[in-house]
């Protein structure tokens, strides 16, 4: 076999405006040794090669020129299509592409869980109990059978939510047991080092994991159940949204990248809390926050891809391509998604504000 893995970096590399220095940082090599690759004269060591396949968003076979099948190349296409529709597709459309492809290929675990995960949304609109023994059947075939690890994961977080929702607390701590404790994840393993001279980076993927998940953690609190939508939770609210804010300032500086969508987020949210009061102006203000982080996030998404952070916490992490382990909006921008909250009725009495009106034209030079 002609293996030509240095021509299919250097396309996928042109392709993405990557330099081979963004490169070898991502992957722990030298910017020699990609000159080298793409000049066919050396090929990657065997193990590089799931990380340069992720870094590039492509499966090791197309890294090594493997020509995939019909059959994968119409899986591939259904599971583009259905992440796509996941996005900016109605309830009725994902479930009726869902099935049509699980009819087509009824043993793929990725097409069971996206239908269970489609019919959980549609049950949480309707309560239509009847889609719950479905929901179940399919998850729990995930479960059993499923060697990807992250699909059977993602089914065994849905499990826990139906049965968390339905009071079915044995069921659920059944299915929570089922999961890893967060001590022995991947990135704390690798935190403590593995002897490949790369433990900085390994603590630092570990400080980026946990700043993400308990940043989201805090900003999901002010809209859990026991925390009633009342005037008396609305400051307690805005203060776990700005804490979330902090968090993230904290750990990434200035230099947000990704994380500007994080803070975004959080200021549309307290932005409501503060209309709510009445606090016109710190509504504003907030609004005019959120436009600033919605803005930030899109251009990095076009400009930042390959470089690094720049905070000493994380200053060896690099803003990555969508992988594996790495999703982005791709239908519309976060400008869009921002600008269409703020066509809420509750902003009616404030459509002629002008700083309000500014808002608005901001977003709308980066919305798509």
């Amino acid at each position: 076999m002609n293996i030509k893995i240095g021509m299919m970096i250097k396309k996928l590399r042109t392709e993405k405006g990557v330099t081979q220095e963004a490169l070898a940082a991502a992957i722990g090599v030298t910017p020699q040794a990609i000159s080298r690759w793409e000049s066919e004269n050396g090929y990657p060591d065997i193990e590089l090669l799931p990380a340069l396949a992720d870094f590039f968003y492509v499966t090791t076979d197309e890294l090594l020129g493997y020509q995939l099948s019909e059959r994968e190349r119409e899986l591939v296409d259904i599971k583009k299509e259905m992440a796509r529709l996941g996005e900016v597709g109605t309830i009725e459309e994902r479930i009726a592409f869902a099935r049509n492809a699980k009819a087509k290929y009824p043993s793929d675990y990725e097409i069971k869980e996206n239908l269970a995960v489609c019919l959980y949304h549609l049950w949480k609109e309707t309560n239509d109990k009847s889609l719950l023994s479905e929901i179940e059947s399919l998850c729990l075939s995930v479960v059993d059978k499923c060697k990807d690890e992250d699909t059977r994961v993602d089914a065994i977080h849905l499990l826990i939510s139906i049965y968390g929702a339905t009071k079915q607390s044995g069921k659920a701590l059944a299915a929570v047991n089922l999961l890893t404790p967060m001590k022995y994840c991947r990135e704390f393993a690798l935190s403590g080092g593995i002897g490949d001279g790369k433990d900085e980076l390994y603590r630092q993927e570990e400080i980026d994991k946990l700043t993400d998940s308990l940043g989201m953690a805090l900003s999901r609190y002010p809209l859990a159940e026991h925390l009633p939508n009342d005037p008396s939770t609305w400051d307690k609210k805005i203060e776990m949204l700005e804490t979330s804010n902090q968090l993230y300032r904290m750990i990434y500086g200035e230099n947000l990248m990704f994380y500007h969508c994080r803070l975004a987020s959080n200021y549309w949210l307290i932005s409501t809390y503060q209309f709510s009061q009445g606090k016109i102006d710190e509504a504003l203000d907030s609004i005019e926050k959120m436009c600033v982080h919605a803005i930030g996030y899109d251009r990095s998404y076009n400009e930042d891809r390959g470089k690094k952070y720049r905070s000493v916490f994380v200053d060896q992490l690099i803003y990555p391509f969508p992988g594996k382990d790495f999703y982005e909006l791709k239908e519309h921008s976060q400008c869009y998604y921002m600008r269409d909250r703020l066509k809420d009725a509750r902003y009616d009495c404030i459509r002629d504000n002008e700083r309000f009106t500014k808002a608005i034209e901001s977003l709308a030079q980066y919305a798509r």
